[in-house]
């Protein structure tokens, strides 16, 4: 399994406080064109592959890198911490 648990709902957080815009994961879904279950599997941890252009389509949304998706906490460990 792909450690991914909360990283998409982190992500739609930080998207709010920077437009006012609240999404949900089904419109995250939606809007990247990827299946609503992947999206939900993603966010729950769940996911045990992850379709290289689902993920293209929804950093593209997010405007975010993979890494930002697939890393757990959502992205490396910073220096130092």
């Amino acid at each position: 399994m792909i450690d991914t648990q909360g990283n998409l709902t982190i992500l739609l957080g930080k998207r709010q406080m920077d437009t006012g815009e609240r999404w949900t994961l089904r419109r995250l879904a939606r809007l990247a064109e990827v299946p609503k279950d992947l999206v939900y599997r993603l966010d729950a941890g769940t996911a045990r592959y992850v379709d290289l252009d689902a993920l293209d389509r929804l950093c593209a949304v997010l405007a975010c890198s993979p890494e930002a998706i697939l890393t757990p906490n959502g992205g490396p460990a910073e220096e130092g911490a």
